[in-house]
Formats: C-alpha cells, sequence, structure tokens
C-alpha cells in the first residue's frame, strides 16, 4: 500500500498507515461522525464511571460503518495479516482538551484497527495514542494524523494523550474490532 508504515515493538506489532483513505472518503467519514448519536458512558471494562470523567462515545453497527464508506479500507488492512476476519464492535470516540484516560487492553482475541477522523491536525495539538510494554513503560506514540490508521493487537496497553486547549474542541477516532 501507498505510504504503508510499519514499526515492530518488541513482541508486538503494531502497523500505521498513512495515505490509505482517499481525502473525499476522509470527508464522508467526518461528515458521519458529526452526525453521530453520542452518549455519555464508561468503558466496558471499568465500573466507576465518574460522570465528570465520563467519555462520549457512539456505537456503530456493521452497517453504520458501511454507510460511512471507510469500512473497505478497514477490512483490507485485516485480511492483510488474515488473522481475523470477524467484526465485533465500532466504537467511534470523541476527546475533548482536559479529559483523562487509562492505560488499557481489549484482550488478546481481539484485533483493533483505529482510524483518525479530524481533517486537519497541526503540530503541538497532541492527541497522541500512547503504546506501552507489559509493565506499563511507554514504548512508542504515534501523532494523530488525518486519515491515519493504526492496526495492532487487542492485547497491547495503550492510551490516548487529549488535545491540547488549541486544538479542535473535539477529537475523533473509529475503533473496529475484529476477533481472531
Amino acid at each position: 500500500m501507498t505510504g504503508s508504515r510499519f514499526l515492530c515493538i518488541i513482541d508486538t506489532m503494531i502497523k500505521t498507515y498513512d495515505n490509505t483513505v482517499p481525502f473525499n472518503i476522509q470527508q464522508i467519514v467526518y461528515n458521519t461522525v458529526l452526525n453521530s448519536l453520542f452518549r455519555i458512558k464508561g468503558w466496558e471494562d471499568r465500573d466507576d464511571l465518574d460522570i465528570n470523567g465520563a467519555n462520549l462515545h457512539s456505537n456503530w453497527s456493521l452497517e453504520d460503518l458501511k454507510e460511512s464508506r471507510l469500512f473497505p479500507y478497514v477490512y483490507n488492512l485485516v485480511l492483510e495479516d488474515d488473522d481475523s476476519k470477524d467484526f465485533d464492535k465500532c466504537i467511534v470516540n470523541l476527546t475533548k482538551p482536559g479529559d483523562s484516560y487509562y492505560t488499557h487492553t481489549h484482550g488478546d482475541d481481539t484485533t483493533v484497527v483505529l482510524y483518525y477522523v479530524n481533517l486537519e491536525w497541526q503540530d503541538g495539538w497532541a492527541g497522541e495514542t500512547l503504546f506501552y510494554d507489559d509493565e506499563r513503560n511507554l514504548m512508542s506514540a504515534f501523532e494523530y494524523t488525518p486519515g491515519r490508521i493504526l492496526k495492532f493487537s487487542g492485547d497491547t496497553p495503550h492510551t490516548i494523550r487529549p488535545q491540547s486547549f488549541k486544538a479542535p474542541q473535539y477529537r475523533f477516532t473509529i475503533s473496529v474490532f475484529f476477533r481472531k
């Protein structure tokens, strides 16, 4: 694929893909996200919902993902390794400056494909995705780059760094989960 880059972290492979989703499709995805129904909820793996620290999410069905026109780009990356093909779920995440997030995993039976939705992002706006080793030492940080896709195993500890107050009010990502 054009613009593909690969990074190997110890025994965990995180692949990053730039320039794989055409800009006209990025615009459609962005507009679809803007029209999504967001709700306040906690994470599925946490039971300590603090309404002041709650996260805004939109649950998308497979049909929603297909209607956004992002699905073929995501699915082709999953087929690349032939490790997981079964769609599990799709979550659109909305972050705001000042939000806080926890290091977490999604299980070793999951492949995660993460897409950065915003159409513009400037240096200094933060919003990176951070990856850790099993001892919670920072191993890598991936800049929030419009249209970028990250693919990684769900057992890789990770979190996000919220955007700065100079950045747009909302930072959007789409997380697509496939079962191995």
